[in-house]
């Protein structure tokens, strides 16, 4: 074999990762329908993943509990374990290190590998199997991988065979295996931007790849237009970064409304959701928060934005939330919305939250802790307007 004419890229995406934890220390689980929840409660819980069994009966990520179990009966409800998830995560990036050290990790389950110096010792097929092969014998955790000259293409090779496929996407393979597509599966185009790509007569990758108004697309998206047609042609010249993974100055997530939202519990609904994706994300990366803040955009996208700082570092649901519908309720007039958002600022990590359990600080959690106790009975019984803490408290 010759020295190649461009790169040689894998992406390497663990299958169902919590689920898969969650049978390393329960392998009686392997072939039942399983779920990870942040909350077991049926009433409360979402389901932040399951594994490929309970999939075929249509339990999915995001989904109430209580709707997961109607689909599915007999369906087994683990709680989340994020300190697990971490450690497998490091021995998963450490294995890939044995191979290259050009390695990126995506996030807690995936990682791009660059392994085109590798060229001429095995075939890159072989290897991918091999390292396929060394994931599940030691971690016992199946994957998926892509094989392509670039990040975009491998990524979306990785998503084309799962669970534990091995895919090799060529540029010369695009016409008819990529591009005939549709436009909501490919990487980077969100939820909220595929409708309007749709608007525009823009149904799968390869109307985008042949779309003649280029100046349209990019003034209706910005730069990330150019960026998605280049990707689309096989274009894509963003090098491995093995030091992209760092941990962020904030965490939070948002939700464009399709239409306008009026009522406060539907507003509300979604504002737990919102909450639920940054609690996740917040324990993945092993961060608390001190300033929790809501963004609100009205139909004429006017943005209000208000926060809460407090003393105590928070990562859960029923923390933060509590937190965001105050905000709402003090802060929303009534008017219709078309995005709701939840962010966390101010992020200290797990060990330096690992209360400095002295005399006072103890007792002064566990007064906080009372007293949002007692606050929330209020609530309950009278309605959220009658009282508030007194908190620190910041807008923009």
């Amino acid at each position: 074999m010759g020295t190649p004419i461009f790169r040689i890229i894998f992406h390497i995406d663990l299958n169902a990762f919590f689920a898969s934890c969650e049978t390393i220390l329960r392998p009686e689980l392997q072939n039942l329908p399983l779920a990870i929840t942040g909350e077991k409660s049926s009433k409360r819980g979402i389901v932040v993943t399951a594994n490929y069994v309970a999939r075929q009966y249509g339990v999915h990520s995001a989904m109430p509990l209580m709707q997961a179990k109607k689909k599915c009966p007999h369906l087994v409800v683990a709680s989340a374990n994020f300190d697990l998830y971490r450690k497998i995560s490091q021995q998963f990036i450490q294995l890939l290190h044995e191979y290259s050290d050009q390695v990126e990790k995506a996030s807690i389950d995936e990682a791009y590998v660059d392994v085109t110096h590798l060229y001429q010792e095995i075939h890159p097929l072989h290897l991918a199997q091999q390292i396929q092969q060394r994931i599940f014998n030691e971690l016992k955790i199946g994957c998926s991988i892509g094989i392509a000259p670039n990040k975009f293409l491998a990524k979306m090779a990785s998503d084309m065979k799962k669970p534990n496929g091995i895919t090799v996407l060529r540029k010369r393979d695009l016409p008819h295996i990529l591009w005939p597509m549709p436009i909501e599966e490919m990487f980077g185009v969100g939820k909220a931007s595929s409708p309007k790509l749709k608007q525009l007569g823009i149904n799968t990758i390869g109307d985008l790849v042949h779309y003649k108004d280029v100046d349209k697309i990019e003034q209706l998206f910005g730069h990330h237009a150019l960026n998605w047609i280049e990707n689309a042609k096989g274009n894509d010249q963003n090098p491995i970064n093995p030091n992209k993974y760092e941990v962020p100055s904030s965490i939070g997530h948002s939700t464009t409304f399709s239409k306008d939202y009026c009522f406060d519990e539907e507003i509300k609904a979604e504002a737990k959701r919102m909450c639920i994706k940054t609690s996740n994300r917040l324990k993945k990366y092993g961060l608390y928060a001190k300033t929790i803040s809501i963004q609100l955009k009205d139909t004429s996208f006017k943005q209000i934005t208000r926060s809460q700082t407090v003393q105590v570092p928070i990562q859960s649901v029923n923390e933060l939330y509590p937190i965001i519908e105050e905000l709402f309720d003090e802060h929303w007039e009534g008017q219709a919305l078309r995005l709701i958002g939840v962010n966390t600022t101010n992020l200290v990590n797990t060990n330096k939250v690992t209360q400095q359990l002295n005399l006072f600080n103890y007792q002064s959690f566990a007064s906080e802790e009372k007293l949002n106790q007692t606050i929330q009975q209020i609530k309950t019984k009278h309605g959220t307007h009658l009282i508030q803490k007194g908190i620190q408290k910041g807008q923009k």
